[in-house]
């Protein structure tokens, strides 16, 4: 997404009422996991509203999302401090065998709205995680199984034609 776009979509704004501790917490995050404030609150926001607005969502079942959600957050903040390459914010990125084993560590791949991986099975393993990705496009040879214990967040996964 160029930056015109991306500051479309964007607005400054202020939040009265915000508790002190909070704020500070994420401005933490923020910088423990090297996003901006503004990633992570709009990450939060997302995740908690995504939570909510489910019609028919019962108490237990909005706590339960709560839940799970929290602990995928705790998850993704670990992996931050991990030894390896975050590529995200990517509006559509295609990545090849050779690029992945180019990099020289594990990727992790995070907020992308299209993700096409063009390897084979044998470069998964060189795929850390794949967090927050709206399509995520795969030759037909990869392991679904093995894939998908490495993804959060994923809304749709298909095969490359």
């Amino acid at each position: 997404m160029s930056n015109n776009e991306d500051d479309k979509n964007k607005k400054t704004v202020t939040i009265r009422g915000v508790d002190k501790s909070i704020y500070e917490k994420a401005v933490i995050t923020a910088r423990e996991t090297g996003r901006t404030v503004g990633e992570v609150v709009n990450q939060s926001l997302t995740t908690f509203l995504g939570l909510t607005s489910k019609a028919g969502n019962t108490v237990n079942q909005v706590v339960q999302g709560v839940k799970e959600t929290g602990k995928s957050f705790v998850q993704g903040f670990e992996e931050a401090k991990k030894d390896l390459v975050v590529i995200s914010d990517v509006e559509e990125l295609t990545v090849t065998r050779d690029e992945i084993l180019q990099a020289g560590k594990p990727i992790s791949f995070r907020n992308i709205k299209r993700l096409t991986l063009n390897i084979d099975q044998d470069t998964l393993n060189f795929v850390d995680s794949i967090i927050g990705v709206d399509e995520l496009i795969i030759p037909p040879t990869i392991n679904k199984i093995i894939l998908l214990q490495k993804c959060k967040f994923v809304k749709k996964i298909s095969t490359i034609q």
